[in-house]
This record gives structure tokens, C-alpha cells and sequence, in this order.
């Protein structure tokens, strides 16, 4: 016999768990179903930096879309304590090592000032008080120099996810791990009329696609049709992160940072007291092609060593050893902005797949939960649906 359900969610990552959470607490009856583990894609293996402060050159309402999802994070912690919500605060610190970086350390600063984002220019004293364990460069008239942007965050994850997923619950939604979908059915009318996994049935008029990069696949159980397809291009994007083990770098880093390194390294602390690296120019070799285990395990300890030049205490040797390297794959849609939407041709399947999702995932599954509630497309949305990419093929 089928289930019921006014909205079932296909996928367990940050924008599904947020959409089970803003639906379930909208008192409709949620089910999500997740192939595998929640948070075991994407969400789970990236970087987890919580900012509008890498958006410096994009278009006003991209910028302003990542500062107000910012603001419903800020909301959540004044409503549950940091720690239960997986939420760090303490910004993110970049500084320069000569005037070349420093100018345009300041050039960002100015820009992101300019449209009201918290971005102030610090010194050396300054940054050693925000990170003692830190090594600035100090180099006479070539003194390093800061730009901090305070209200910037990182996620642990995982237990973000794991937060929203016994909030959804609690509000009654039906949260299903290892739980694939394996057929749609439509009506004579080409709506949604019953999604079915291995075991079960559920009869609803409504599904969100949040899947990720798996997008395209479960489109194409819907209907193989190319047109469907073309509405949500996405372009996987694969980087590289080390994470230390933990206690390995604890409260030697306490926030994002970014050095001036020429390879566009970053860090950042993790939960278990390790650090979670990365950098510009590695994740370029994940995307030139298939890395080995041991091209992989020689990009980590790469890192570690790189991390090791800014960060003092850190035992190169021992946290090279025992540092777990792998390939974050990012799905990006094609021109870079959220895809968020009803597919056309199909009544009732919506589809929200993003870059930066652990920023937007907030703002943007409120939106659409407001949206399927009222039947009323917010405005905010509007220069995201699926149905840009088609007009843009037939010009």
C-alpha cells in the first residue's frame, strides 16, 4: 500500500536536510530519501567556508543572495547553542607579504566595504592577537598587512546536517538513509503522481530534486528527455583537501585563513582539533585529470608542508603521516549561479542544485519552501529557474 506524502525530497545533503527543515516546521509531511549516508556527498567532503567574502566581483543580487543566507545562519545561533549546531564563528583572515598582495588585499577590502560587508584592513599586531600561532611575514617597509572579514563562518558538516535532520524529524518528517529512488510515475498529464524506492511507495504531487551532482541521473528516470536535461547543465568541478588527524593542530589556527600563498592555499580548523587544507593550484591537477593514490597521497603531505610554513607547532612529519587526502567533486551549474525551480514540462518537480551550497542552502531552501507552501514564486528566485538555460539555447 503507498504512503503519503505532501513533499518528498530526493537527496541527504545540505540543501535537502534544510528543505526537510523548512518544510517539516511549515507543518507539511516531508519525505526525504538518500541513497547513501546524509551528508556522505558533496556537503560531507568540502570545504565548508560560510561567506559572501569570495564574491567580491559578482552581480548585486548573487552577493546580496550569500549575505542574507549568512544572516539566517547568525539566527540559528541565537536560537541553538554553536556546538549542537555545528557552526564556527570567528571570520576569515587573509594578509599579504609584499605590496604587490597587500594592494590587492585592499582592493577586496574596498570593494566588499562598498557594499555594507564587514571587511577591515588589520595589522601585524593585530592579526598575531586574532592568530598567535601564526607566522606574518615581517619584512621592514614590506610588513605584512590584513583584511578581516568578521562575520564569515565554517560548517562542520556533518553535524549541521545531523542537527537539521532531528529538527525536520521532530517536526514529523520522514528522514531515510539508504534509500534510493528507482522509478517515478507521472499521471495522464505528464505531474508527478508516485515516487517508489526498493521497498517502498510514496504518492505525492510534489518532489524536489536536491541531489547534487547526481542531478542529471535521477532526471533522467523522470523522462529521458534532452530538454530536461538542458535545464539544469552542471560542470563537475573535483578539488583536493587534507585533513590532519585530530589533535594534531589544536587551537593553532582559529578561523578560515588564506595566506599569501602563490598557490592560493587555505586552511582551516576542524571540530576534532586537526586542519582541513587546501589550495588553488591542487585542485587544478584533480581537474587535468585521474589522480593515483600515491599522486593523491604525495598532494597531501604537499599541503601539509605548505600549511607547515604558516602555522608554527605543526609536526610536518607525524601530521603528514597520518593525514587523510581525498577528491571533493563539485557539481557547479554551467554559468555558476543556483538553479532553483519547477522543471518545466513536468507539474510538480522542483529542482535546487548550487554552488556554495553550505552558504546558500539557508536562505534558499526557505525560498523555496515558501514557494511550494503558497504557491507563489518569490521574486528573489526568478533569475534562477531551470528554464534560462532553454532560453538561451534558442537564441
Amino acid at each position: 500500500m503507498a504512503e503519503i506524502a505532501d513533499v518528498v525530497i530526493v537527496g541527504g545533503g545540505i540543501l535537502g536536510v534544510s528543505l526537510a527543515y523548512e518544510l517539516a516546521r511549515r507543518t507539511l509531511r516531508v519525505t526525504l530519501l538518500e541513497a547513501h549516508a546524509l551528508g556522505s556527498g558533496t556537503t560531507g567532503s568540502g570545504f565548508g567556508w560560510v561567506n559572501a567574502t569570495s564574491k567580491a566581483e559578482v552581480d548585486d543580487a548573487y552577493f546580496q543572495m550569500n549575505v542574507t543566507s549568512m544572516s539566517l545562519y547568525e539566527e540559528m545561533l541565537s536560537r541553538h547553542h554553536a556546538e549542537a549546531v555545528g557552526i564556527s564563528t570567528g571570520g576569515t583572515l587573509f594578509w599579504s607579504k609584499d605590496s604587490d598582495s597587500r594592494d590587492r588585499l585592499r582592493q577586496r577590502s574596498a570593494k566588499l566595504q562598498e557594499r555594507g560587508y564587514l571587511a577591515t584592513n588589520v595589522t601585524p599586531a593585530e592579526m598575531e592577537a586574532l592568530e598567535p600561532h601564526i607566522r606574518f611575514p615581517k619584512q621592514g617597509s614590506e610588513e605584512s598587512e590584513g583584511c578581516f572579514c568578521p562575520m564569515d563562518k565554517w560548517v562542520d558538516s556533518s553535524r549541521l546536517v545531523r542537527f537539521l535532520a532531528e529538527s525536520a524529524r521532530r517536526n514529523n518528517a520522514d528522514i531515510r538513509e539508504y534509500a534510493p529512488v528507482t522509478e517515478f510515475l507521472l499521471d495522464s498529464l505528464g505531474s508527478i503522481g508516485m515516487v517508489k524506492t526498493e521497498s517502498h511507495q510514496i504518492a505525492t504531487r510534489t518532489v524536489i530534486l536536491a541531489c547534487g551532482g547526481q542531478t542529471p541521473q535521477i532526471i533522467a528516470k523522470l523522462r529521458p528527455d534532452p530538454q530536461l536535461l538542458a535545464c539544469v547543465p552542471l560542470k563537475r568541478v573535483p578539488g583536493v583537501l587534507t585533513e590532519t588527524a585530530p589533535q594534531t593542530a589544536l587551537h593553532l589556527a582559529r578561523r578560515v585563513l588564506y595566506p599569501p600563498d602563490a598557490g592560493g592555499l587555505h586552511l582551516r580548523p576542524t571540530a576534532s582539533g586537526g586542519l582541513l587544507i587546501g589550495a588553488d593550484d591542487t585542485d587544478l591537477l584533480a581537474q587535468q585529470g585521474t589522480l593515483s593514490p600515491s599522486q593523491l597521497a604525495d598532494i597531501g603531505r604537499g599541503l601539509v608542508v605548505r600549511a607547515s610554513d604558516w602555522v608554527s607547532g605543526l609536526a610536518i612529519s607525524e601530521v603528514a603521516q597520518t593525514a587523510t587526502t581525498y577528491i571533493c567533486n563539485r557539481p557547479i551549474p554551467a554559468d555558476e549561479r543556483p538553479i532553483v525551480g519547477n522543471l518545466p514540462g513536468i507539474q510538480g518537480v522542483f529542482v535546487a542544485v548550487t554552488h556554495s551550497g553550505i552558504t546558500l542552502a539557508p536562505y534558499l531552501s526557505s525560498l523555496l519552501a515558501e514557494e511550494i507552501v503558497h504557491r507563489k514564486a518569490p521574486e528573489a528566485l526568478a533569475p534562477y529557474r531551470p528554464e534560462r538555460f532553454l532560453q538561451r539555447s534558442a537564441l
